[in-house]
């Protein structure tokens, strides 16, 4: 089998959101992850393990809190911990609640890293309501994933996540690894500035299927171009399901015929190398 890794995929989607609608996702079926299910697309299409992201949103800006708890996710990871992982998805506006909440599913459930959605909270990534979460996150010396660029549509979301703006934590906190979820569409070149300049800074290209992806994003990954650098050592793909299709999304990647080291490390090495996964 080789070492792919489907980077995050949404435990419970919460359709109750307008966008499911948008982004023409069947309700019905998206309705629950099924772990079975998953594991037999992952064997068929050589998928080593996948991260499960407790999911947390709101339904719009001061909308109902829509929350998967991550007591919910761990038995799933604890009958197959060699396949799955967990993401412990927050409310930035929790307070202590929420920095407890992280300790917890960090320390005591071994949940790998912090996902947050910030859009649908109002507030921006570069407010201060944040610096607590990401201190805890270096306390414990966990990544912390953020949705970068658009709000999704139909969303009575915020504008609160431009990728520049994440330069400011990585200034801030140098040990925190900060992950920019959804490739920060529609500023990638801002979320690849924002990498190139920050070691910290790595780049998650999910949601947004790889036919969509834009030269100069390809460029980027693929470590070409002038001050590239390091881009072939800072993406990590994903599905994001139930958004994009598992089998669809690895053929489109391939589609792009990247060179064979950097499709390695796209689909798998660079995350099992980022976030310390036991492959």
């Amino acid at each position: 089998m080789g070492r792919i890794v489907d980077i995050g995929v949404n435990f419970k989607p919460h359709t109750e959101l307008k966008l499911y609608d948008v982004l023409g996702i069947d309700r019905a079926t998206a309705r629950a992850f099924d772990p079975e299910g998953y594991l037999r697309q992952m064997d068929q299409d050589g998928v080593a393990m996948t991260g499960i992201v407790a999911n947390t949103v709101q339904n719009g800006v001061r909308g109902e809190l829509l929350m998967t708890h991550v007591d919910e996710v761990q038995p799933v990871i604890e009958k197959d911990p060699d396949r799955f992982f967990g993401w412990v998805g927050i409310n930035p506006l929790g307070g202590m609640e929420t920095l407890r909440y992280i300790e917890y599913a960090v320390t005591e459930l071994g949940f790998k890293g912090v996902h947050v959605y910030p859009h649908w909270f109002g507030v921006p990534i570069n407010d201060r309501t944040y610096w607590p979460i990401y201190a805890k996150c270096c306390e414990l010396g966990v990544p912390i994933s953020l949705q970068v660029g658009r709000q999704s549509p139909r969303s009575g979301a915020k504008l609160c996540a431009r990728p520049e703006w994440i330069e400011e934590a990585a200034f801030d906190f140098p040990e925190l690894t900060l992950l920019g979820l959804h490739i920060g569409v529609p500023f990638d070149f801002e979320m690849t500035s924002a990498a190139i300049g920050h070691e910290n800074v790595y780049i998650i290209a999910d949601a947004h299927p790889p036919s969509t992806w834009t030269p100069h994003f390809i460029e980027y990954l693929s470590g070409r171009g002038f001050l590239n650098i390091d881009g072939a050592q800072k993406v990590m793909w994903g599905t994001d399901w139930p958004v994009q299709d598992l089998s669809q999304s690895l053929k489109e990647v391939r589609a792009l015929n990247l060179p064979e080291d950097v499709e390695a490390g796209l689909l798998g090495e660079n995350a099992i190398r980022i976030l310390g996964l036991d492959l």
